[in-house]
């Protein structure tokens, strides 16, 4: 019993020693003291290595130290555990690439679902052999002056090499960062010997160092106005998460010393502004910020020197560049391109560098400029100095693809030849009558999409091995494709009108009546089919009015028109139209103008030719055989025969007074009688059902009646509505 006792009290004393080294580290990690984190989290799962609270906080500290070797362990543990959250399953992912474990990677983002990176990495991944095809272009060697602490982002100054580092300044003093045990970043400057080598670093400008974070930095055209970043310190500069932010300071250079720095106005104390890029001009400058607004993570904005040397409200560079990621390190080129890190984009691991046109002021496509740039590694800070367009072009870029990803260290690149990346193509869309800019007009290529800005232009970057399908489309005009490729032109930058028409905002109007009373039909179903398609273009009622509309989607002027419309309401006799024409001009088409849209009831002594569409019986000179075209409208009389089973009809056949009237009688009686044969046997109806009678010129409609050899003086319009054919119900059984 007290072997059990002793051990009983073994056990707690040794759980109760775990903790207390579990609650330092947090306390520790609660202040942001990463480094120090470390050992109290690495004693606790020594003893526990399934602590995964412990393993979360490891991992953690070792992701925000950038040891690459400690996250894989920790995620790694977590991830077959299954107690990884799906940010540290991208975590993983991320280190596997660092790593160049590929196809683990991959197999990892898949499980990532949170936002777009599991997905941008993958591609990265599959296109690798893509992404490096210009990997000949580059070369890149580390600096002779880096140190084994951090150095990056070197720039040019004069004859100098001006970059950040956190290499010790005294022997004396040390003041280290808790987040990450390495000295606090100051700006240092060397210059080339006579050997060709370099001279040891000096802390550039006096003032310029301060007791935190100095730099990265950059220097404008003018020589002597510099921007850079510096942590803000003292009590009331302390954000409200207890840290100390990045903030943008400019100054202007007085020979080695900085004069009157000056804290940018969109600083702020709850958020990072760093890593200032100021435009050729001196009027825009580009930086990284997490201010609220963002995409996730570190943001790339740029921000307009306003009239009064004030920066204007940050804008934010778009979802082009900015991802649920970091962005950061911004440089300009001469020539207006964008060079920037990712981490968020498609690319080889870790941070990334990209370039994208910049047109008026906002990036255009995005570049992955690959090997051996970048590398599976942080790879972040381009810059290109001198004569851009004279190769080789002479730059920097930094990177912590050695010891293990531990350190930052400067690379001399030299840039060999133009990389082509494509062409840069701007889309003119004008309205194809007027010439007009439009603006608005989206547009997709391929996958892509963009829309026109008010100048009714959109910029484009074609990649060279690309066919692209354009289409282009704006409400009120109609739809238009292309097509491009980057043979299209010789240029390097060229311009691809497209032309849009303009939709005419054609429509049927219809109103049907009562062929009787004349008042408007409601509910009057209207099927409209498309003699060219045969399909059914429309099927709709009319209003309590008789009204009908149908916008002609599509339709333009010269368009021809073939419909077979068809009338139908419960009570009524089916009424079929055939509506044929060419679209002269824009507007409403009035059907009922043009066509008989009306209905009637199959009463007694009702003419089914006043009540349904059917046009004049034509027989050729002195016959009464049936025409084709006389087919079509006898037909009309057999589809509502067909459908009243008792309806009786008289088809009387009248002609006007010119001619004697023995001969018209006879004539017309005969034609009577054939065009009644013609329905009964298309239709196979009894004989009795169709009464074909000729009536000569007995029943005229009108005074255009002739005496003898005395012709009335009537038009041959009027003589015509004598000559007609009647359709009268004589009984509905």
């Amino acid at each position: 019993m007290k072997n059990l006792i002793q051990l009983i009290l073994l056990i707690s004393l040794s759980a109760s020693a775990q903790n207390q080294t579990m609650v330092a580290g947090d306390k520790l990690y609660s202040r942001k003291l990463y480094s120090a984190a470390i050992p109290k989290y690495e004693k606790v799962i020594k003893k526990d290595s399934s602590n995964t609270s412990a393993l979360s906080k490891l991992g953690e500290c070792y992701r925000l130290t950038n040891n690459i070797n400690g996250q894989a362990l920790c995620f790694g543990k977590l991830v077959n555990a299954g107690a990884a959250s799906d940010i540290q399953k991208l975590h993983y992912g991320k280190v596997l690439m660092e790593k160049g474990n590929y196809d683990q990677a991959k197999g990892i983002f898949s499980t990532y679902t949170t936002d777009s990176r599991g997905t941008s990495y993958i591609k990265g991944i599959t296109n690798m052999e893509k992404i490096n095809k210009n990997a000949d272009a580059y070369i890149v060697n580390p600096a002779p002056f880096n140190s084994p602490e951090d150095d990056f982002a070197a720039i040019m100054f004069a004859d100098n090499t001006i970059f950040t580092s956190s290499r010790t300044k005294s022997t004396w003093i040390t003041r280290n960062h808790g987040w990450t045990d390495k000295q606090y970043y100051n700006a240092y400057a060397t210059s080339r010997d006579m050997d060709g080598g370099y001279y040891k670093p000096q802390e550039f400008l006096d003032d310029i160092n301060s007791k935190y974070n100095d730099g990265p930095l950059c220097i404008a055209r003018d020589s002597t106005t510099i921007y850079f970043t510096r942590n803000s310190y003292g009590k009331r500069n302390k954000s409200g998460d207890g840290t100390y932010k990045l903030r943008i300071f400019k100054g202007t250079i007085v020979g080695n010393s900085l004069y009157m720095p000056q804290d940018l106005n969109f600083n702020n104390n709850n958020y990072n502004c760093a890593h200032p890029a100021i435009s050729y001009d001196g009027n825009t400058l580009y930086f990284a910020s997490d201010m609220p607004g963002g995409l996730g993570g570190m943001d790339l904005y740029l921000s307009i020197m306003q009239p009064d040397s004030s920066w204007g409200t940050p804008i934010n560079l778009g979802d082009k560049v900015n991802t649920s990621g970091n962005e950061m390190f911004p440089f300009i080129t001469d020539d207006n391109l964008l060079y920037f890190a990712s981490d968020g984009l498609e690319g080889l691991g870790g941070l990334d560098v990209y370039e994208t046109k910049l047109k008026e002021g906002l990036p255009t496509r995005v570049y992955n400029i690959g090997k051996p740039v970048n590398s599976d590694h942080d790879d972040f800070a381009y810059y290109v100095y001198g004569d851009q367009k004279m190769y080789p072009v002479n730059g920097f870029v930094s990177s912590n693809r050695k010891n293990g990803g531990m350190d930052d260290d400067v690379y001399i690149m030299q840039v060999l030849r133009k990389v082509s990346r494509g062409k840069n193509v701007t889309f003119l869309l004008k309205d194809k009558d007027s010439g007009e800019m439009l603006p608005n007009v989206k547009l997709r290529l391929n996958g892509d999409t963009g829309t026109t800005n008010d100048k009714g232009e959109f910029a484009f970057l074609i990649e060279d091995d690309i066919d692209y399908k354009i289409a282009a489309n704006k409400e009120k005009y109609f739809d238009n494709t292309d097509s491009l490729n980057a043979k299209s032109s010789e240029l390097d930058e060229f311009t691809k009108t497209i032309l849009l028409e303009k939709d005419p905002n054609l429509s049927f109007l219809a109103f049907v009546t009562d062929a009787k009373t004349n008042e408007g039909l409601s509910d009057v179903k209207i099927r409209i089919k498309d003699l060219f398609t045969k399909q059914v273009f429309d099927s709709s009622l009319t209003s309590p009015v008789g009204e009908y509309r149908k916008s002609l989607v599509g339709r333009k002027i010269g368009d021809k028109l073939a419909y077979e419309i068809t009338l139908e309401k419960k009570g009524y006799v089916t009424n079929v139209l055939n509506y044929t024409a060419e679209i002269k001009k824009e507007g409403e088409i009035k059907l009922h103008e043009e066509l008989k849209m009306t209905l009637g009831k199959a009463l007694v002594g009702v003419d089914l030719a006043k009540i349904i569409e059917i046009k004049p019986i034509y027989f050729d000179l002195g016959k009464s055989k049936i025409r084709p075209d006389a087919a079509i409208e006898l037909d009309k009389v057999v589809k509502i025969m067909s459908k009243y089973p008792n309806m009786y009809i008289e088809l009387g056949a009248h002609t006007d007074c010119r001619g004697v009237a023995g001969a018209n009688k006879k004539l017309s009686d005969s034609r009577a009688k054939a065009s009644a044969a013609y329905i009964i046997g298309k239709g196979k109806f009894k004989k009795d059902r169709i009464l074909g009678k000729g009536y000569g010129e007995v029943k005229l409609l009108n005074a255009c009646a002739c005496e003898g050899k005395i012709q009335p003086k009537c038009s041959e319009e009027e003589h015509s509505v004598n000559r007609r054919t009647e359709f009268i119900v004589t009984k509905m059984k």
